[in-house]
C-alpha cells in the first residue's frame, strides 16, 4: 500500500491533458496520484517533487462529514470554518449560546471534546480498477456488473482492513467507474473545539451575501485533534504561517475534498437536470425553508433550535439556484454541446474506438429519456417525509413478507422506528402537506398515490391521521404485527389503508431508478474509457469528496459592470455595517464595535483567486508555493457556481478569509494570545 507514482513519469502527459483541458472543461481539481507536473511547470514555471506533495496532502484533512481542513501548527491545531463546525458546538455548549457568542479556550483543559466529530487523513493509495472489474465478462449486463462490482468492492475492503489494521479503506469511483482507487484513511476521534468567533463575524452579510464577493466574513475556527488524551504529534506535517498572505497574481493552492461535480454527463443528461431535476428540487429547497422561517415567526423560541438548520438551508437554496442557472445558460450549454461533439468527433475517426464507443452517447440519451418520465415518481411516490406513514408502510411488509426473515426484519424495523419518532412536530406535519401539495401539481390528476393519500379527504384529514395513530403505542403496535399478516376483521387505520396501497408503488419508482442507475453506472464508466482512449488519462475527475488539489492564482475579475477587488479589507466591513444602519445581517459584532480603534482597518479580511472549487471544499487551506497557509477558504462567487457542470474561468473565484484577517481578530478582538502563539510558532 501507501503507493504513489514516480513523478517523472507523469510529466509526459502534458499534451493530452492541455488538450482535454480545452476541449472539455473538465477542470482542475487534480488527484494526487495523477499530478500534472508539466502543465504546472508549463503554466507557472513551478516544478514542485515528490516531498512537497506529500507534504500538501498530509497536513491537509477530510474534516467530519462533508467540509475540508489542514493542521496548522505541530500540536494537532486544525483550521476549518465556522460554518463546518456550527452543530458540532449545538451539541457542547449546553445553556451557553457558543454558536452566536463564539467560544475560546484559555487553555487545553479548556478545550471541549465534540461527539460524534471525526478528521480523516489520506495516508495510502492503490489502484484497483483491475481487482473491481474482476470476473465482469463483455456479455453481462448491467444488474451482473453491479453486483460483481458490489462483491469484489467488499473482498477489496476486507482485504484491506485485514491489511492495514487501525486504517479506514475507501474505495473511490473515479472518471464515473472508468478507474477505481482504495484510499487509506487514518482518523482521528478526539476533536475538541478550540476557538470560534461570534456567528456573526463568521456570517457577516447572512444570506444576501453568501455566494458572493466582495466579502467581509472571518469564517473561521480552530479544533484540535487528540489521541489517548493528548494532542496529536503533527509536527511533521503541518502548514506554516504566512503573516502577510499574499499578493495579487500569486501562484496558491487549494486542498480540499469538493464533494459533486458533473462535468462528465452528456448533453443530453444535462438536459433531463435542467428541465425536470431541478425544478423540482428547487421548488422543494424553497418550501423547506419557507416552513422553518415561518414557524419561527409563529414561535421565535424555535429560533435557536432550527438556526443552524436554516443557515444550511439558505446556502443549499442558493447553491441549486446557482447551478441551475448554469444549465439554463444558452452559452454554457452551447459550449457543452461544442466539447462533446469534439469527444464524439475523435472516437469516431478511430475504427476501433468507435465500434467499442461509439454507441455510449445515444444510450445515455435513452436513460436520460426513461429519467423524464421517472422523475415525479420517484420524488413523490415515497412517504412524504411523514415517519408514521413509513412506519405503516413497514408494518404492511412485515405482514405480506414472503418468508418468516423478511417479516421478522421488518416488524424489527417498525417497532425501532415506533420507538424513535416520538411527537408528531408541526414542521412533520406542514412539510408532509407541503409534499402532497407539491405532487399534486407535478403528477398526473388520475395518480394512484394521490389517489391513496387522500381518497375523499383533505390532506390536512390524512394528516391529521397519522398524528393520532395508534402505532405509537407498543403494546398496540404489537397486536397490529401479530394479526396483520392474518385475515382482517374490522376497519383498518387510515395509515395502514394509504401504506397498503402506496407500497407497490414506492417499491416499483425504487426499482426502476435503481435500474436506471445501474446503466447510467455502466455507461458511465465507458464515457471515462473512452475519454482516456482520446485525450489521456492525465485529466481532472469529477469531484467525489475526496482529497484533490487545485492550481490558481490570487485575481479580482469583472462583475455588475465594475471591478472587484483581489482582497477587501477590514475598513469594508465597517463601511457595510455603517451604510445599512446597523441591520442585521450586516451589523458587526458589539465587540468589533467597542474595539474599532483598536482594529488595523487596512488589514485585509477576505481575497479571491481563480482555485476551482464546489461544495466540500469549505474549510480548505489557501497554500502558497513554499506550503505557507495565506488563506482558508469558505466560500465562491455566484459566478462559480455553473462550475458544477461545466468548468469556466473568466470570472469563478474561491473566496477565502486571509490569514492576516484571522490574525487581527485573534489578537485584538477575542484576546486569544495562546492561540496567536501558537499558530505563530512561539509557544513552548
Amino acid at each position: 500500500m501507501n503507493r504513489w507514482p514516480a513523478l517523472a513519469l507523469l510529466a509526459v502527459t502534458i499534451s493530452s491533458s492541455a488538450l482535454a483541458q480545452e476541449n472539455l472543461e473538465l477542470g482542475k481539481m487534480w488527484t494526487f496520484e495523477r499530478p500534472p507536473l508539466a502543465y504546472l511547470k508549463d503554466e507557472y514555471g513551478f516544478a514542485p517533487t515528490a516531498e512537497w506533495f506529500d507534504r500538501l496532502r498530509l497536513a491537509s484533512i477530510r474534516f467530519g462529514r462533508g467540509c475540508s481542513s489542514s493542521f496548522v501548527s505541530p500540536k494537532g491545531l486544525i483550521m476549518t470554518n465556522h460554518h463546518c463546525v456550527r452543530d458540532g458546538i449545538t451539541k457542547v455548549q449546553g445553556g451557553n449560546d457558543w454558536v452566536k457568542d463564539g467560544y475560546y479556550a484559555k487553555s487545553l483543559e479548556d478545550e471541549v471534546r465534540v461527539p460524534d466529530l471525526t478528521v480523516q487523513q489520506f495516508v495510502g493509495r492503490e489502484d484497483v480498477t483491475a481487482r473491481m472489474n474482476e470476473g465482469i465478462a463483455p456479455a453481462d449486463d448491467d444488474a451482473t456488473i453491479a453486483k460483481k462490482r458490489a462483491a469484489n468492492q467488499a473482498a477489496i475492503l476486507e482485504r484491506a482492513q485485514r491489511d492495514n489494521p487501525g486504517l479506514q479503506p475507501q474505495v473511490v469511483t473515479l472518471f464515473q467507474g472508468a478507474l477505481f482507487e482504495l484510499y487509506l484513511y487514518k482518523v482521528y476521534d478526539d476533536i475538541r473545539l478550540v476557538f470560534a468567533p461570534h456567528l456573526q463575524t463568521s456570517h457577516f452579510g447572512g444570506d444576501p451575501d453568501n455566494f458572493c464577493y466582495p466579502r467581509y466574513c472571518l469564517d473561521f475556527a480552530f479544533m484540535r485533534a487528540y489521541a489517548d488524551g493528548k494532542p496529536v504529534d503533527t509536527a511533521a506535517h503541518y502548514f506554516r504561517w504566512c503573516t502577510g498572505g499574499v499578493k495579487e497574481g500569486e501562484l496558491v493552492f487549494v486542498t480540499g475534498n469538493p464533494g459533486t461535480t458533473k462535468r462528465l454527463l452528456t448533453h443530453a443528461q444535462m438536459e433531463y437536470l435542467r428541465d425536470l431535476w431541478h425544478p423540482m428540487q428547487q421548488e422543494l429547497v424553497d418550501n423547506r425553508l419557507r416552513i422553518r422561517k415561518d414557524l419561527v415567526a409563529k414561535d421565535p423560541s424555535l429560533e435557536r433550535t432550527l438556526r443552524a438548520e436554516i443557515l444550511s438551508i439558505e446556502n443549499s437554496q442558493k447553491a441549486y439556484r446557482g447551478y441551475w442557472d448554469g444549465l439554463l445558460d444558452q452559452s454554457l450549454m452551447t459550449q457543452k454541446i461544442a466539447a462533446e461533439k469534439a469527444f464524439r468527433a475523435r472516437i469516431d475517426a478511430d475504427p476501433a474506438l468507435k465500434a467499442k464507443f461509439g454507441d455510449v452517447w445515444d444510450k445515455l440519451a435513452q436513460v436520460a429519456e426513461r429519467r423524464r418520465g421517472l422523475e415525479a415518481r420517484q420524488r413523490f411516490h415515497t412517504f412524504g417525509g411523514h415517519p408514521v406513514l413509513a412506519l405503516a408502510v413497514d408494518v404492511i411488509r412485515a405482514g405480506r413478507a414472503e418468508t418468516a426473515e423478511a417479516r421478522d426484519a421488518a416488524a424489527k424495523r417498525a417497532r425501532d422506528n415506533a420507538a424513535a419518532i416520538g411527537t408528531i412536530a408541526e414542521l412533520t406535519r406542514t412539510e408532509f402537506l407541503d409534499h402532497v401539495a407539491r405532487a399534486k401539481r407535478w403528477l398526473p390528476a388520475n395518480d394512484k398515490w394521490l389517489a391513496a393519500v387522500l381518497d375523499g379527504r383533505t390532506p390536512e384529514q390524512t394528516a391529521d391521521a397519522f398524528a393520532g395513530t395508534e402505532l405509537l403505542d407498543r403494546q398496540k403496535l404489537d397486536d397490529v404485527l401479530a394479526r396483520i399478516g392474518k385475515v382482517w376483521d374490522g376497519p383498518m387505520a387510515v395509515e395502514l389503508v394509504i401504506a397498503e396501497s402506496i407500497r407497490p408503488l414506492v417499491d416499483a419508482a425504487v426499482k426502476e431508478a435503481q435500474e436506471l442507475q445501474r446503466i447510467e453506472e455502466t455507461q458511465g464508466a465507458r464515457i471515462g474509457q473512452a475519454l482516456f482512449a482520446a485525450y489521456g488519462t492525465s485529466v481532472s475527475p469529477d469531484a467525489t469528496l475526496t482529497l484533490r488539489f487545485s492550481d490558481g492564482v490570487v485575481k479580482g475579475y469583472a462583475y455588475n459592470g465594475t471591478i472587484a477587488p483581489p482582497m477587501t479589507s477590514f475598513h469594508g466591513l465597517y463601511a457595510r455595517h455603517t451604510e445599512f444602519g446597523g441591520k442585521h445581517p450586516f451589523d458587526v459584532a458589539p465587540v468589533w464595535l467597542e474595539r474599532k480603534d483598536k482594529i488595523d482597518l487596512t488589514k485585509p479580511m477576505d481575497l479571491v483567486s481563480t482555485n476551482d472549487i464546489i461544495g466540500g471544499n469549505s474549510g480548505s487551506p489557501l497554500v502558497n508555493a513554499n506550503l505557507e497557509v495565506v488563506g482558508l477558504v469558505f466560500d465562491g462567487n455566484i459566478e462559480m457556481l455553473p462550475n458544477r457542470y461545466v468548468y469556466r474561468a473568466e470570472t469563478p473565484r474561491s473566496v477565502s478569509v486571509h490569514v492576516d484577517g484571522i490574525m487581527e481578530a485573534l489578537k485584538k478582538a477575542y484576546d486569544a494570545e495562546r492561540l496567536v502563539k501558537e499558530l505563530l510558532g512561539q509557544s513552548k
